[in-house]
């Protein structure tokens, strides 16, 4: 049931926004959705998950019926200067050009007197402190948003900023702790640390980051799975020795405080609930086939924000999970048979399941792809725990004389191994594999990959 359920959501939201269904926005729609549910319980019979999926198309469309009913408010400003106000939602993103912000909780007019759903892009100028969770009103021209946003604001008039007390207090905490990183680990070596540790990536340098994109490393500046493992094993290493309860309860600590702190981005949100869902059936002794987590966990993401579905680092979080758990196993399978791989043969495999999943979104949204990103993850991703480590210490021992400088100088030695390897790959474009983006046929990959898994899974008679 829940499976049918969460295709039922999956399946809303896509045909919800194509056909931008709105009439679903009535409560009324939630109470049939529940009784279906029940029924479909109490009656587990193959035709029930019809009901089930129905029952999840119905939620989907209630909810994409109320956010449209947002966007179609903002729409209506469009070409026009108006008076909005809005939590900033999400670090703010610095560069060179000014200050990114994305607000919600959005309310239009001089008094706020009509408050709408939706996220806007803003972008204002340099000199204004601002951090997350900020009320802010604006003044300025509405314009057509992009992506997940219903609209968009370029440089206007800032009206009124005001820091809620006590504010967001995990914000304080990490942000002190990065001074303290910064004080220690200047320049990119710090930015690149912090952008690990605390997916920080605001501040690095454009050529660094096109760097990144170029030989497909932009996922280690970005907070995701790979970061929440990382601080997974660690807590259950140090607190598994206590008990397997301790082990789990600070996991779990450490995945929502590290989301608490990095922000709900679509990455994190699917790392961290995938990451708790796992250790949970880890402690009770049950396995999830990962197909199932991945299609409860994206339908339960959906209908947080119906909009991910669109949204680069939400499909990429997903496609690169599902490569490393579903294809990885299978590629490693057919290369090795019944042997267990070594280190180096092992990252190998499941870098390829991941870039190979991720390809055909590259792809589409960038248009390029690089034969050496293999070569650039299999020569920094092994190290990344190590830098995680160290950056975090730096933080912690800063102010102790002599281990603080030791910490300092070995940290900043690995990151500027990392950045060298990223330079000096990035240099190469002769790797660089480039089509005109936003050729649907590239997710025919999908179709082949998908496929070679169909008539394994059938050779061996197991049931999908």
């Amino acid at each position: 049931m829940v499976v049918g359920f969460s295709v039922g959501i999956i399946t809303g939201v896509v045909v919800g926004l194509i056909f931008r269904i709105n009439y679903f926005a009535s409560p009324v729609w939630l109470v049939l959705v529940a009784m279906a549910l029940v029924f479909a319980y109490f009656k587990p019979k193959l035709a029930v998950m019809v009901v089930a999926v129905v029952a999840g198309m119905i939620l989907a469309f209630f909810k994409i019926s109320n956010e449209l009913a947002g966007e179609n408010y903002i729409r209506e400003f469009f070409g026009e200067n108006v008076v909005m106000c809005g939590v900033i939602d999400g670090d703010p993103d610095v560069d060179e050009k000014g200050v990114k912000i994305k607000l919600s909780s959005l309310k239009f007019g001089e008094n706020g007197e009509s408050e709408t759903a939706g996220t806007v892009y803003v972008s204002v100028r340099k000199g204004v402190e601002i951090k997350r969770g900020d009320e802010i009103k604006l003044r300025g021209k509405m314009d057509e948003g992009f992506g997940t946003y219903a609209g968009y604001m370029y440089q206007p008039e800032i009206l009124n900023l005001r820091r809620p007390e006590p504010g967001d207090l995990v914000v304080r905490v990490r942000d002190f702790f990065a001074e303290r990183i910064r004080g220690l680990l200047p320049g990119v070596q710090g930015k690149l640390g912090l952008s690990y540790l605390l997916g920080m990536k605001s501040g690095l340098p454009d050529d660094l980051n096109e760097e990144l994109r170029t030989v497909g490393l932009v996922h280690i500046v970005v907070a995701s799975g790979a970061h929440l493992s990382i601080l997974v094993e660690i807590a259950r290493k140090i607190f598994g020795r206590l008990s397997r309860f301790a082990g789990l309860l600070f996991s779990i600590l450490f995945i929502v405080f590290f989301m608490i702190m990095v922000g709900w981005t679509p990455s994190i949100m699917r790392a961290g609930v995938m990451s708790i869902l796992s250790l949970v059936a880890w402690y009770v002794g049950r396995k999830i086939a990962a197909w199932r987590l991945i299609l409860m966990v994206a339908a339960g993401t959906l209908l947080v924000n119906p909009n991910f579905i669109v949204n680069l680092g939400w499909l990429l979080s997903f496609a690169s999970y599902g490569g490393i758990m579903i294809l990885g196993p299978r590629l490693t399978k057919f290369f090795y048979g019944e042997k267990k791989p070594g280190f180096v043969a092992s990252m190998v495999m499941t870098t390829v399941a991941a870039t190979l999943m991720t390809l055909p979104i590259i792809l589409y949204y960038y248009g390029q792809v690089s034969l050496i990103s293999l070569v650039a993850n299999i020569l920094i991703l092994p190290t990344l725990s190590y830098a995680m480590g160290l950056v975090f210490m730096v933080g912690v021992f800063a102010g102790v004389p002599v281990v603080e400088a030791i910490l300092a100088f070995v940290a900043t030695k690995l990151l500027d191994y990392h950045i060298f390897v990223v330079e000096f790959l990035g240099k190469m474009e002769q790797f660089l594999v480039k089509i005109e983006p936003y050729q649907p046929w590239v997710f025919g990959i999908y179709v082949v990959i998908g496929g070679w898994w169909i008539i394994g899974m059938i050779r061996k008679k197991n049931v999908i």
